[in-house]
């Protein structure tokens, strides 16, 4: 089988053993331990019209009865006996009937309802949405203790954090023309001042991610058994088709990626099946995506990520040659915490329903993606978004039309963008998308690697990985490469939910409709540029390009802004940013030869068919491009510096 060259030099350095990984600094990290589930001391409900409670105490003290004592205390004995009479509320506080009720004045006119014990929040959601469907009730809000957030008194300590060769796309924005390109990073989010100035995050706001897996890291602090702990969550596997699933069984509580690797044994041992599926090795995709949301942070040891305290809910959605749409879909409406057949009666009935989740995330980012329609996702995109339930998706890296569900009504669609903050070689665009932030530019197109040391490629996403190309390796292992750099909007889409799950952090009751408003409010415009010939993004110009609020959504995210948005969004004002114009050498060089690509460049290769409708493709977008750059290093907060390009070796996007 042929390798791409990343894989190939992955296995050198593991053979070769380049880089040693001690058992002793594995075992420095830290885990955290998982945070228990937030208990609701009660539920705070406005009545519409309601009269003050500093009106009603005048009343009461003055002694003249003007009625509206009486009528408020009616209101509310009546409301309250009603609820305790409510079926579904006696099944869910079978002990609050033998309870008399208490209520406490909060706020101007607002009710804090007390209940015998502390609820969950799964009950007090059930409790609230039956209050809430009163008419004379105007809002239910949790009285949910709120937590001390913290801020960061640092840049993280991680060892391949810090610099403009490593994690440069969680540093600050900065830069200017005047800059080396390695030093311009005006398309990044900025998380590090995000970080220091008002956030780490929190583990409330549980992020899904819906893809291949999870496998065993040291930097996720999983490694157990079963891969749960630290930053994961138990999660789900929703492959059902037994043909591609690559674990020996359907549907079950086993998250792990097994691999999703297919070789010539595939297409002999199920020709039919694997017709149109073409050899790769493993991805490992989920696991690059749950390290950029949840590798444990400050801690000492290989990376960083977005919410140094976030938990990652794993929903194996993805396997060899792709997912089909109906795993697709029961895993989002699963992550959200609604009920899921896990077996079909095949009689169109169910034989049996998955357990329900009960680490219900807010944020389900998707990295994968197909052409079609919506309509597969568009009613459980629109279920959960009555949920407060916001999707994430990748754009897709065909350099066209964004594909689904990014494109699809109600989901956050994200482009991917060079450092310096144009459209990337391979990104797709379209009126569709909402926002877009860094996802590493590689080699390709005519402004990468033919324009040699002018290209305007850069060095790409580094995360967590894995070199093996079939099973997982051992991370723990001497010589084993589990950090690399990645390209493709899989990696913009991460991004993007993690700046969500800090929002969340600083304000947990955001809705989704005021998340997208943040997003947009608070984005810094595209950049421009002064360059003639470098021109915006069409169809005639798909390469590099300069992105508009029609091609590449709203604009750039910036993690700062949408953090002062969440604290309070009745009362932001966005920034009047100027608009960056970019003119450098490097720009000059390559607009001189013309497009980065040319009008009508040919898509990569078709997406496999999954088996069942190929609503994602390893093939065709791979989840939008995994692994594009490997680093010979040890997994040791030990570690030397990064060598120059000499020690990571180019491959083309997948």
């Amino acid at each position: 089988m042929h390798l791409p060259s990343t894989l190939r030099h992955a296995l050198v350095c593991a053979v070769a053993g380049l880089a040693l990984a001690g058992a002793s600094h594995v075992a420095s990290a830290q885990p955290r331990s998982a945070a228990k589930p937030a208990l609701v001391h009660g539920l705070i409900v406005q009545l519409r019209d309601a009269p003050s409670h500093v009106a009603l105490a005048r009343e009461r003290a003055s002694g003249r009865d003007a009625g509206t004592v009486t009528r408020e205390s009616a209101r509310w004995q009546r409301l309250v006996a009603e609820l305790r009479s409510d079926a579904s509320v006696q099944r869910e506080l079978p002990a609050w009937a033998s309870v008399e009720p208490q209520r406490d004045p909060v706020g101007a006119s607002a009710q804090l309802l007390r209940f015998a014990r502390p609820l969950t929040a799964e009950q007090a959601e059930r409790v609230a949405a039956r209050l809430a469907a009163r008419p004379e009730v105007a809002w239910v809000a949790a009285n949910t203790r709120e937590r001390r957030l913290a801020t960061a008194g640092n840049a993280p300590l991680d060892p391949y954090y810090p610099g403009l060769t490593q994690q440069w796309w969680l540093q600050r924005v900065q830069g200017s023309d005047a800059n080396a390109i390695e030093g311009r990073l005006r398309g990044v989010p900025g998380f590090l001042s995000a970080w220091l100035a008002h956030t780490t995050g929190d583990s409330a706001a549980v992020v899904a991610v819906l893809d291949t897996g999870i496998t065993c890291h040291p930097d996720l602090g999983n490694m157990t058994s079963n891969c749960i702990g630290g930053a994961i969550l138990p999660g789900y596997d929703m492959v059902a088709n037994t043909a591609f699933s690559n674990d020996g069984d359907g549907r079950d509580a086993d998250p792990r990626d097994p691999g999703d690797w297919v070789d010539a044994d595939d297409h002999a041992r199920d020709p039919v099946n694997y017709s149109s599926c073409i050899n790769e090795p493993s991805s490992w995709h989920g696991n690059v995506i749950a390290g950029m949301l949840g590798a444990q942070t400050n801690n000492g040891l290989g990376v960083a990520s977005i919410n140094w305290q976030a938990h990652v809910l794993p929903v194996r959605v993805a396997t060899k040659c792709g997912a089909d749409p109906t795993d697709i879909v029961d895993g989002m409406r699963w992550a959200a915490g609604l009920e899921v057949c896990n077996r079909s009666d095949g009689a169109g009935g169910c034989a049996e329903f998955a357990p329900m989740n009960s680490n219900r995330a807010r944020i389900i980012n998707i990295s994968f993606g197909g052409s079609g329609a919506c309509d597969p996702y568009q009613a459980t995109i629109d279920e959960l978004r009555a949920l407060r339930v916001v999707v994430v998706a990748a754009a897709g890296n065909g350099w066209g039309a964004p594909t689904r569900p990014a494109k699809c009504p109600g989901v956050i669609g994200v482009a991917a963008l060079n450092r310096d903050g144009f459209k990337t070689n391979y990104s797709n665009f379209g009126a569709m998308l909402a926002i877009a932030t860094v996802g590493g530019d590689d080699s390709d197109g005519a402004w990468g690697s033919a324009l040699g040391a002018k290209s305007l490629a850069d060095s790409g996403v580094l995360t967590i990985g894995n070199s093996a190309l079939t099973a997982p390796a051992d991370c723990t292992r001497p010589g084993a490469n589990c950090y690399f750099y990645h390209f493709g909007t899989s990696f913009s889409a991460p991004i993007v939910a993690g700046a969500i799950s800090l929002m969340l952090s600083v304000n947990p009751a955001l809705t989704v409709a005021q998340i997208e408003q943040g997003l947009a409010r608070s984005a810094r415009p595209h950049v421009g540029s002064s360059v003639a010939g470098f021109g915006i993004c069409s169809d005639a110009n798909p390469g590099r390009c300069l992105c508009t609020t029609s091609t590449c959504g709203a604009g750039i995210l910036d993690a700062v802004q949408a953090l002062v948005y969440a604290q309070s969004p009745s009362t932001y004002m966005a920034p009047n940013w100027p608009q960056v114009s970019l003119d450098t050498p490097e720009l000059r060089a390559a607009v001189a030869l013309g497009p980065d690509r040319a009008a009508n460049s040919p898509p990569p290769p078709p997406p496999s068919t999954g088996g069942g409708g190929g609503a994602m493709s390893a093939a065709w977008l791979l989840a939008l491009a995994l692994a594009a750059w490997a680093l010979c290093r040890p997994l040791s907060a030990l570690a030397p510096p990064l060598r120059k390009a000499q020690s990571r070796r180019p491959t083309p996007r997948r």
